[in-house]
């Protein structure tokens, strides 16, 4: 699927968003895609670096982060938060898709996600910072390759795995990111795994 498919597929769609809550922390997701011809697209994850009390610590991700009081909407911390991550300027963004409701340990959720698609006509540099152990672009057939998908573990039984995942390389992307990734991949109109 090529860009200018992804981007006409993308144009039109009205996300479902969650209501503002003063309980709930936002933050917002940058899902980056670059095509260079005659490969596919292939889409950006981070590797989130080891954090003491950082409960997706060492996880896949999307670059994003928390909104501050600074950023004049979501979008803009999406781009902020990817130039600090990995050091990448964003133009406008293409796409908003499904707010996602993210839970800690307890249970309770206490983050709300905005992701943003952004296209890129070729491949950046990357400078990762503090935050991310490292980069990946991952091709979008990768992602659906039914031989990729895994039952992950994750912590002791009563945290309600085994979950669905991909696995790329060395990577295993699972929880919010496998949330906000299916729902990307089921609105070009392909037949991702199912959702976690």
């Amino acid at each position: 699927m090529e860009l200018e498919r992804i981007r006409n597929r993308l144009m039109d769609y009205r996300p479902s968003l969650a209501e503002a809550d003063r309980g709930r922390s936002r933050a917002a997701v940058a899902l980056v895609l670059y095509e260079l011809a005659p490969e596919p697209p292939a889409l950006l994850f981070i590797e989130r670096a080891q954090h003491e009390g950082d409960p997706w610590s060492g996880q896949m991700a999307f670059p994003g982060g928390r909104w501050e009081p600074q950023d004049q909407d979501l979008a803009t911390t999406a781009t902020r938060e990817t130039q600090e991550e990995v050091g990448l300027s964003l133009g406008p963004a293409v796409a908003r898709l499904d707010d996602f409701e993210g839970a800690r340990a307890s249970g309770r959720h206490q983050l709300v996600v905005s992701p943003f698609v952004y296209t890129l006509e070729k491949r950046p540099d990357l400078f990762p910072n503090r935050e991310v152990n490292s980069t990946v672009w991952v091709p979008l057939p990768s992602l659906l390759d039914p031989g990729s998908r895994r039952a992950y573990e994750f912590g002791p039984p009563e945290a309600g795995g085994p979950f669905a995942s991909i696995l790329y390389d060395r990577y295993t992307i699972w929880g919010l990111t496998y949330r906000i990734l299916w729902n990307f991949l089921e609105l070009l109109g392909a037949d991702p795994p199912g959702p976690a």
